[in-house]
């Protein structure tokens, strides 16, 4: 069952797109460009707006972060008259508070939207109300639409619907049950001729596809490429105890086809070579489902003509492949589920290169704001991307039992510069230095204490100066038979988190 919700109308009159706004877009463009180009002339209306959100997708899987070209060409080509941002950070390894985060740069730990409460009911409860959006906390689609821009948002993945008030500031909202990128793009489709009459348009797009369950894609699947030596790490197996076996055995029920020998096995009865080759059939899996979306993607942003507007793309969180002994994600901090592409492309591709500090998903909403010619705002913790710099603090937050993973502990990262630290509330730490280490193996805390002694102390600074919103609960979304049974077959209900 998808399950759909009605369009969204906003009440009241939309302000005119100011064309002073539009001119302060164009120089502000020129400023970053410094002498490689002229600005254009200043438009007649500002921009479209399109932010591309791919679920679930590693940094290290894409041309532009290493990863192998074929898997994702449209996108390497974007890269290439595009700002791409080397470390980017997202503030959790689970969608929920991320895409808050994302779409208010607001951190998890302020907005409070941290639990699946009343989204996961199991037959026979009754229902709850849904942590949701404070209503203090400006989104998006909201400041867009109150600056002239009609507002249009597709999500297929179950946790980002009406219920936790994602659809706020949309003319139009669309939540898909996590349905493939053809039926998102389909959607758009659908509001195209409208789209082209109501520009500026901001467009949310929220792809699912590397999200499990696996699929095979063709022509993307292909094992071998996707194999060592083409950019994975080693695999940190735990001991085949009953936590790994259980970890496959879960998986096993959310793949398409495997190969023959291995149907019908438990994690139990497979010898180590066998394990060994369905990780492989899982990693090829997970980047034909890149292929196949980095292909729908392309399609899109030829047939909107998005070469003249402002286009960010980027991750909620990464994927687990047992680099450091889980699968999937939601349960630890390390880089393979924070680390997360992102890139921003102007209009006409007026300039691209490469940013290697550390940057934030925080940081879209003030970098908009900034190029767009908005006004700032006291709600945003993050920063102008364009003005990233050295010294830049990144926080992230991963909370015990915000998924459906109970965790020993909450977990806080900091990101400065190449040093990375990650604490756990019962006082473990552990510290990576990203650039010479990405798959953060080497822990360093006990060689330097100092330096984790001040990146604690940057850490408690950043968490008690950020306000906190009021915990919000909003009205039980309507979920019947159908829709659990879908919450289940994707993991949140009872296996996993999102």
């Amino acid at each position: 069952m998808s399950r759909m919700s009605p369009a969204k109308r906003r009440v009241g009159s939309r302000r005119s797109a100011s064309p002073a706004s539009a001119g302060l877009f164009w120089l502000l463009a020129g400023s970053l460009l410094g002498a490689c180009a002229e600005p254009k002339e200043p438009a007649a209306r500002p921009p479209n707006v399109v932010l591309v959100l791919v679920d679930t997708l590693r940094a290290d899987r894409l041309p532009f972060h290493g990863g192998p070209p074929e898997t994702a060409p449209f996108l390497a080509r974007l890269a290439e008259r595009s700002v791409v941002f080397e470390n980017a950070w997202s503030p959790s390894s689970w969608t929920l508070p991320a895409t808050v985060s994302i779409l208010t740069s607001v951190h998890p730990f302020q907005h409070g939207v941290t639990d699946l409460v009343g989204l996961e009911p199991e037959p026979g409860d009754e229902p709850q109300p849904v942590n949701c959006i404070p209503p203090q906390i400006e989104t998006l689609a909201e400041v867009l639409a109150a600056h002239g821009y009609s507002t249009y948002g597709i999500a297929s993945n179950l946790l980002v619907g009406e219920a936790v008030g994602f659809d706020r500031g949309f003319d139009r909202f669309v939540q898909l049950a996590d349905e493939p990128a053809d039926r998102v793009n389909a959607q758009v489709d659908s509001w195209l001729e409208e789209m082209r009459k109501s520009e500026p348009f901001f467009l949310y797009l929220h792809y699912f596809d590397p999200h499990d369950t696996f699929h095979t894609r063709e022509p993307w699947f292909d094992p071998p490429a996707s194999a060592k030596p083409r950019g994975w790490p080693d695999i940190s197996r735990p001991s085949r105890d009953d936590h790994f076996h259980g970890d496959i055995d879960w998986i096993l029920t959310r793949v398409g086809s495997l190969p023959a020998d291995l149907r019908g096995k438990r994690a139990v009865d497979m010898t180590t070579e066998e394990l060994d080759r369905l990780l492989e059939w899982m990693r090829a899996a997970y980047d034909s489902e890149i292929g196949y979306v980095d292909d729908r993607i392309g399609r899109l942003f030829d047939e909107l003509g998005l070469e003249d507007a402002v286009v960010v793309f980027l991750s909620d969180h990464g994927e687990e492949f047992y680099e450091h002994g889980d699968l999937t994600h939601g349960q630890n901090l390390y880089a393979e589920t924070v680390r997360v592409p992102l890139l921003v492309h102007l209009p006409g591709g007026i300039r691209a290169g490469r940013v290697r500090a550390p940057v934030s998903t925080l940081d879209v909403v003030p970098t908009l704001r900034r190029l767009l010619g908005l006004p700032p705002a006291d709600q945003d913790q993050g920063l102008d991307l364009f003005a990233a710099s050295a010294g830049r603090a990144v926080h992230g937050i991963l909370e015990g039992k915000s998924g459906q993973h109970p965790l020993e502990d909450d977990m806080r990262s900091i990101v400065v510069n190449d040093r990375r630290l990650i604490e756990w509330s019962g006082g473990r730490v552990e510290l990576f230095d990203v650039a010479d280490d990405p798959w953060e193996r080497d822990d360093l805390a006990s060689a330097l204490p100092a330096a984790v002694s001040e990146l604690r102390r940057q850490l408690a600074v950043m968490e008690s100066s950020a306000p906190r919103f009021p915990r919000t609960r909003c009205d039980p979304p309507p979920i019947d038979d159908a829709l659990r049974d879908r919450l289940k077959a994707i993991g949140y209900l009872g296996e996993g988190s999102d």
